[in-house]
């Protein structure tokens, strides 16, 4: 069994499904004994080093390899990987709603100057998490225009090759807001000329509560790159 949890950067989810993990490994045996299972059990928790719908890369993978018949070793090892090289990319609507949400964690990467000039111009961070470390990946005037750069961005590291043929999207709301998004069309396509799978999920709620409702997320992995 595999445990793939969010960046223990940013949350004790990981540090709790550990030492979740130690508890079981003590006391399943006689639980599966005595419902009839004696074949061989393993129970490993990785930190995915990402957020939100980035989170899903390693899981798409671990189940494509399942169903493969790779085997445990050999998945372990792939999940650890792709952790390493897992890019997520987010574009918030409302940075003085991020600010707010980040203080209340005790995070002030963004300042009350840097929300106030924001939001006085329109300016949307596109914000990158890679291995555990969130940071601006680039600024763009409307919020549309931030978006769009960010597909544009995607379908070029689609073109150049990515680690698995998976593409995870999420966004803050119901999915028909992020299909009408500008530029969205042209990244389904992309990705169907080069047979990446694209999988579309509402934020959780968890997410929404945290950066915003509206926020978008894409999350794919893929070797050393700039954001440009």
């Amino acid at each position: 069994m595999f445990c793939l949890t969010v960046t223990r950067n940013r949350s004790p989810i990981h540090e709790h499904a550990v030492q979740a993990s130690f508890a079981i490994l003590n006391d399943y045996k006689p639980v599966r004994q005595a419902a009839g299972y004696n074949s061989p059990f393993a129970l490993r928790v990785i930190d995915s080093q990402n957020l939100f719908a980035a989170q899903g890369i390693g899981v798409v993978e671990a189940v494509r390899m399942r169903k493969a018949g790779d085997s445990v070793q050999k998945i372990r090892e792939r999940l650890e990987e792709l952790a390493l090289n897992t890019h997520g990319y987010m574009v918030p609507p409302d940075l003085y709603y991020l600010r707010n949400r980040a203080r209340t964690k005790g995070d002030r990467s963004v300042s009350l100057f840097s929300a106030a000039l924001g939001s006085a111009l329109d300016i949307k961070p596109i914000l990158h998490c890679h291995r555990g470390e969130t940071a601006p990946a680039g600024k763009i005037k409307g919020f549309d225009a931030a978006v769009q750069k960010l597909f544009d961005f995607t379908i070029e590291r689609i073109k150049a090759g990515l680690m698995t043929p998976t593409l995870c999207l999420s966004y803050g709301g119901e999915l028909g807001g992020l299909r009408a998004l500008p530029g969205y069309a042209r990244l389904r396509e992309t990705c169907a000329a080069h047979e990446v799978e694209v999988f579309e999920s509402v934020m959780s709620l968890t997410g929404m509560v945290n950066v915003g409702k509206g926020a978008v997320v894409v999350g794919f992995a893929a070797g050393p790159h700039r954001f440009a």
